[in-house]
């Protein structure tokens, strides 16, 4: 009888340590998520969640499987995006303009991604740490900013009664289409908090105006260091 208890009890205290080893939800803390790598299977489709019941056999081998933890907290940021019109300031200084035909805009964002999204971007390699997944939010909010941006230059010019205000939160996502470079984003704060526009029907009246030769080889060279900027800003997206 006491041999069949202390058997009992060793394979008691071996099955204790056997769930120990592969239990895993009691490794991430909240608003954390955490992924399964091991030599054996790879990145583990389910991602690890506190509060979830989670255990995985990988962890019985040795130096088989890590779990590799990633902070899910929402990122808040603000952005800011200024510029002018080309050779705009060179058009205020020769014609006296109250227009500086500079504009500004400044946006509010909180965002990240969900469990299941942290785990297909590690399988693509697109990240490997809450670093990488810090890095990969910012250039998000980067692109919003700066595609919003755009866009809404690209109104005012088309409308002189344009407002970017007044733009839905929901139409600005459409048209700038932010989910084909960033599918896994998620927004849960994305505002317009201050803007400024450019005057463009005085911009568009200036330049039909007479300028002398060397005025109008500095508004070329503005011209061609705008288009080389957006050209360097177009391949610095696609590498991101």
């Amino acid at each position: 009888m006491k041999k069949f208890s202390l058997s009992l009890f060793i394979l008691i205290l071996f099955s204790a340590l056997v769930f120990f080893i592969g239990w895993t939800q009691f490794k991430v803390k909240a608003e954390n998520v955490g992924v399964v790598i091991s030599k054996t299977s790879g990145v583990d489709e389910n991602p690890v969640e506190n509060g979830k019941f989670s255990w995985h056999w990988q962890f019985l081998l040795p130096t088989n499987a890590s779990l590799n933890v990633f902070s899910i907290k929402p990122v808040n940021v603000s952005k800011v995006i200024t510029g002018e019109l080309p050779s705009g300031s060179l058009y205020t200084s020769i014609f006296s303009s109250q227009d500086d035909f500079s504009y500004r805009f400044n946006f509010s964002l909180s965002l990240t991604i969900s469990p299941e999204a942290v785990v297909n971007l590690v399988k693509l390699n697109r990240i490997t740490d809450s670093q990488d997944l810090q890095e990969y939010l910012e250039r998000a909010a980067d692109s919003l900013a700066q595609l919003s941006a755009d866009y809404f230059l690209k109104k005012a010019s088309e409308n002189p009664d344009f407002r970017p205000e007044s733009v839905r939160r929901e139409d600005l996502l459409r048209n700038i289409r932010i989910y084909e470079e960033f599918p896994e984003l998620e927004l849960s704060v994305f505002a317009l908090t201050d803007s400024k526009i450019p005057d463009y029907e005085l911009y568009r009246k200036i330049r039909t105006q007479t300028l002398p030769k060397a005025v109008e080889d500095d508004i070329k060279d503005d011209i061609k260091d705008n288009i080389k900027d957006n050209v360097e800003r177009g391949v610095e997206n696609e590498n991101s």
